[in-house]
């Protein structure tokens, strides 16, 4: 089988990648290489595994525009593809101002750089996370169009497990599969699947996610983020890189400033944190609210799966005016992002009319059962929220939208009419429905748990306990 590896410069994801590549190798498989950038081929260690690798800023510098090629995939979102790169470039100051020109070639130029790898190798599987940025995004345009498998691998709420997707885009569409037969009795699960299933549902309010507990972002302390020899060592390899030519590098831009930017980010969250404090509220016992979790960003979660909401002051400001009478707004804020946002959109969304502004340390399962309902865009207290029995009002597109507690919200402007219409209808579902829901997810997913963020040996160790089901996933077993 030959598969293309994505790689790109995120946090510490090449060493689980690199190591199930060579693996996968010396069970016969061709192992090839997309990069985006040449500071990212260096930083990935890409040239020491031995593996083919084509470099795309080098390929962006040459290219010309390809209108012919952009027609061919006008039927897809193209435009769509760049928002989360722009959100980060944004966050990051990686981009500065862009012709219009710049845009239409970079497009062509990832299209024809991916159908170049597919022809030239034979690609049978293109191997990434699930699609999170321009560069794994146009990569799935073209294997769609190209009859390629796109395999994107992800951690899932549920704990001990992993999720493996051939449309990241519609990850909802396999686990509702499973569930209607289930709910048909089409499937009928293991009794040992069932009662992993009440387990977890009857512990729900003390799991937290693999993901979260991974993930490191609700940590603020400067020191620890930053004094190690791996921060040094990323810094020099930055230097080597500063005379690259960055427009190209549509991703990185200049290292060495990207690094900056980073640690000035983290820097101004730790000196805004005590200013913040002043716009929280009191929470009260008495208070009737929905509940409506702020997201962490920049991040595939909303660039990706709920683009056009990605202003979360403006979602807010639209819910605020538009809730039912007697009822409040409890905007939560996120433990992994607070901070982050300007102290301008704390204050303009604690003086909004019926909105509270709550601190992120907040017991989130406790508020998730107080209230009327969750009103979110992907976030997982809309999922932890369904399973406590409560409606979600859901803006973005996520795996839990096919469970009966939810409301897709399909036009902002009729919110109040749609919040008062639901929330008076509302009944809840009964524990066996919760039950089928847990063991449609279990059964989509598969048993390990995924940390892309580890050193090279722990992720070497990770790769060889999870190597079997991940094989199966990619292989086709």
């Amino acid at each position: 089988m030959n598969i293309l590896l994505l790689s790109n410069w995120a946090p510490g994801y090449y060493n689980f990648f690199n190591a199930f590549a060579k693996k996968m190798e010396r069970e016969g498989h061709n192992i090839v290489v997309a990069v985006d950038s040449e500071f990212s081929r260096e930083e990935n260690r890409l040239d020491a595994l031995g593996f083919k690798v084509y470099e795309f800023s080098s390929f962006f510098r040459a290219s010309n525009l390809n209108k012919s090629l952009l027609k061919k995939y006008s039927k897809y979102n193209l435009n769509s593809a760049l928002l989360s790169d722009f959100e980060r470039a944004e966050v990051y100051g990686l981009w500065g101002k862009k012709s219009f020109e710049y845009f239409e070639r970079l497009k062509s130029a990832l299209l024809a750089y991916y159908e170049h790898i597919f022809e030239e190798n034979k690609i049978d599987v293109v191997l990434y996370e699930n699609v999170s940025n321009a560069f794994s995004h146009f990569a799935f345009f073209a294997s769609r169009e190209n009859n390629v498998r796109y395999v994107g691998l992800g951690m899932s709420r549920l704990p001990g497990r992993f999720f493996v997707s051939n449309d990241p885009l519609a990850d909802h569409e396999q686990i509702e599969n499973i569930f209607s037969m289930i709910r048909a009795g089409k499937i009928v699960p293991d009794l040992e699947v069932r009662q992993w299933a009440e387990n977890y549902l009857d512990n729900i309010e003390n799991i937290v996610p693999d993901y979260m507990r991974v993930n490191n972002l609700d940590k603020v302390g400067l020191f620890e983020r930053y004094a190690s020899f791996k921060k040094i060592g990323q810094l020099i390899r930055a230097f080597r890189h500063i005379g690259d030519d960055h427009e190209y590098a549509f991703q990185v831009g200049n290292p060495v400033l990207h690094i900056f930017n980073a640690v000035k980010r983290n820097v101004l969250r730790r000196i805004k944190q005590p200013l913040v404090g002043k716009h929280y509220q009191e929470i009260k016992a008495t208070d009737k609210y929905l509940l409506y979790p702020l997201h962490y960003h920049p991040e595939a979660s909303t660039s990706i799966l709920c683009g056009a909401y990605m202003d979360e002051y403006e979602v807010i400001r639209n819910i605020a005016f538009n809730l039912p009478q007697g009822v409040c707004l409890y905007v939560k804020d996120h433990m992994s992002a607070f901070g982050y946002p300007s102290i301008d959109f704390y204050r303009r969304v604690a003086k909004l009319p019926n909105v509270k502004l709550i601190v992120p340390t907040a017991q989130t399962k406790k508020l998730i059962k107080k209230s009327l309902g969750v009103i979110t865009l992907t976030s997982t207290v809309g999922y932890e929220a369904v399973l406590l029995n409560k409606p979600v009002f859901l803006y973005g597109d996520v795996f839990y939208r096919v469970h009966s507690n939810v409301f897709i919200v399909n036009n902002p402007l009729r919110i109040f009419d749609f919040l008062e219409e639901k929330l008076k209808a509302w009944v809840g579902v009964d524990f066996q429905y919760n039950v089928d829901f847990v063991c449609a997810y279990y059964l989509a997913t598969k048993r390990g748990t995924l940390n892309f963020m580890l050193n090279e040996v722990d992720a070497t160790e990770l790769v060889s306990d999870a190597y079997f089901p991940l094989k199966a996933a990619i292989v086709g077993e």
